[in-house]
């Protein structure tokens, strides 16, 4: 099989060779005008790309004269496109919720879809650019943030931010906070302004916690019939009964609470949790979650 790695033209054509590879493996058919209206191209080079397809993938394809239509063979085998269900999956939903528009994507033929909305979080757009701002130049802000905790009046912070990070949920800024002298995850919503830049008033530290690793092993319900846990083990592609979730450190918190996990693998666990924690490999003991909520 065709190095998967290897382009070869200029990168318009990759590009139109890679939209070949993908329509043939997710839709399993193809035409010259796809190409000529998703790239705006002629006829005749719609005919050379599919050619050169031909040549890098033969036995790919066949002309079915019948549709007057290019369709995947029974030995198809994709070479630009990543058999990865998850990808497919991921652009269908974000073509549903207009975050990839139609001309963006790949996909023709679109099954039907739909998604569960959540509630809008709104992060103001020049705190986001003061922030990414911050990160490019490595200076620190001082702001305006309103925590759960501190609700009633505004609560000035000066902080060194080191990462955007997301919880499933929400977006948060990871970063030094020099009245705490530790490092915390700050809800975007929730900082109503950006006070002022600065250069760090004392040294950051290296956010060691950050910076580690570990690996969660998840495994279905113990307390479920064997059947039960089968179907679990399948849906979650585990093997021996367990699948491994790799996180950095502070992210267990998150993790903990998206996926409604034992916090400890010796917690005690109910009917309502499908899997649950069995192990934390790398660190014998989670640390709790510094987090401004």
């Amino acid at each position: 099989m065709t190095n998967p790695t290897i382009r070869t033209g200029r990168w318009g054509q990759d590009r139109r060779l890679e939209f070949i590879d993908f329509r043939l493996f997710w839709e399993g058919r193809l035409n010259r005008s796809d190409l000529t209206a998703f790239f705006r191209i002629s006829v005749p080079q719609a005919s050379l790309d599919l050619a050169a397809y031909q040549e890098l993938a033969p036995g790919n394809m066949t002309y079915d004269r019948t549709q007057k239509t290019y369709v995947a063979a029974p030995t198809f085998t994709p070479i630009l496109t990543t058999p990865d269900s998850g990808h497919y999956l991921n652009e269908l939903l974000w073509r549903e919720i207009g975050i990839v528009a139609a001309n963006d994507s790949f996909i023709g033929w679109l099954p039907p879809i739909t998604s569960l909305p959540s509630p809008a979080r709104q992060v103001d757009t020049q705190i986001l650019i003061d922030l990414i701002r911050a990160l490019q130049k490595g200076e620190a802000l001082t702001i305006d943030y309103r925590s759960m905790t501190n609700f009633d009046e505004p609560t000035l912070r000066t902080i060194y931010p080191v990462s955007f990070a997301h919880d499933g949920f929400r977006w948060h800024i990871r970063a030094f906070c020099f009245k705490s002298e530790i490092f915390k995850d700050f809800v975007l919503g929730r900082i109503a302004s950006v006070e002022s830049f600065l250069s760090p008033p004392s040294t950051v530290p290296k956010d060691t916690d950050w910076e580690t690793f570990i690996n969660v092993v998840i495994g279905p319900n113990p307390t479920y019939p064997l059947n039960k846990r089968r179907v679990i083990e399948h849906d979650y592609q585990m093997e021996n009964g367990e699948t491994k979730i790799r996180v950095r450190k502070p992210q267990l918190y998150y993790l903990n609470r998206r996926l409604n996990l034992n916090q400890t693998p010796d917690d005690a666990v109910d009917e309502n949790q499908q899997i649950v924690m069995l192990r934390i490999e790398e660190h014998l003991h989670a640390t709790e979650q510094q987090t401004d909520v």
